[in-house]
């Protein structure tokens, strides 16, 4: 693995275009040339589209781009790895098989240039997310897998964007609220460096964070829909930076 490493997480990619989902494209792939460029390792900590189902002969034509662009990447001699998120973890064989990009259905203990990572999506971790935590396990079962996929694709893309744009509605979060999210997954990072680890990288909340304690550093990747933020590790420290602008400071939380 390359000691030079790229971070990005919650693209949300759709599947019908607007001027914003034109925007988001163009700059995630500039950014994916910019990796396959410097020939770096590349992990996607989840959600990179706002819906994704693995059909067994059939892929959504208007991701074609960014599958090519992927496999691209990974033919120049990069690895690409995907950590699942909560709007793509129906992800399978196709990825490993056809793009070359590793698929990863939990969170990532991962030893990069001797230092120790842990790379998680994030959802469900806060105390609050108890009914998700069963609910998660429903929804990624092999039975619900099988049942969805008897649905013709197109009927099953119109639910997935009608549940997904509930969802983020629910979301929508106050003030407060972010600062009790925030607080509670530096918590979380702070319990992780206490396991050992030295770089905690997450994802899910969108909220770009960047906190450093005792020589370890926690990272929330941000997005890719507002902020456009990703973190870059060059071998020595792990940075949370925003595409094309100023390196995001590092901030102390606590």
């Amino acid at each position: 693995m390359n000691s030079k490493v790229y971070f990005i997480s919650d693209i949300h990619l759709q599947p019908y275009d607007t001027e914003e989902e034109e925007r988001k494209r163009k700059y995630l792939f500039e950014f994916l040339e910019k990796v396959r460029g410097e020939k770096c390792t590349l992990f996607i900590v989840g959600d990179l589209f706002d819906f994704w189902f693995e059909y067994k002969h059939v892929i959504p034509c208007h991701y074609f781009k960014t599958l090519r662009y992927l496999q691209k990447t990974v033919e120049a001699g990069c690895d690409v790895h995907i950590i699942v998120g909560n709007h793509d973890y129906w992800m399978g064989d196709f990825f490993p098989n056809e793009l070359g990009v590793r698929i990863h259905q939990h969170p990532l203990d991962i030893e990069i240039s001797n230092k120790r990572f842990f790379i998680i999506h994030g959802d469900g971790i806060l105390k609050r997310d108890k009914g998700y935590r069963i609910m998660k396990k429903f929804l990624r079962s092999k039975l619900l897998t099988r049942l969805f996929g008897l649905l013709h694709p197109d009927f099953a893309f119109a639910i997935a964007r009608k549940v997904s744009s509930g969802s983020r509605s629910y979301t929508l979060r106050s003030p407060e609220m972010e600062k009790t999210i925030r607080n509670e997954i530096t918590e979380y990072s702070r319990n992780k460096f206490k396991e050992g680890y030295q770089y905690i990288v997450m994802g899910h909340y969108h909220m770009p964070t960047a906190y450093r304690e005792n020589g370890n550093t926690f990272l929330n990747l941000g997005d890719w829909m507002k902020y456009f933020t990703f973190g870059y590790f060059d071998g020595k420290e792990l940075s949370l930076c925003y595409w094309k602008q100023r390196p995001l400071n590092s901030a102390n939380l606590s």
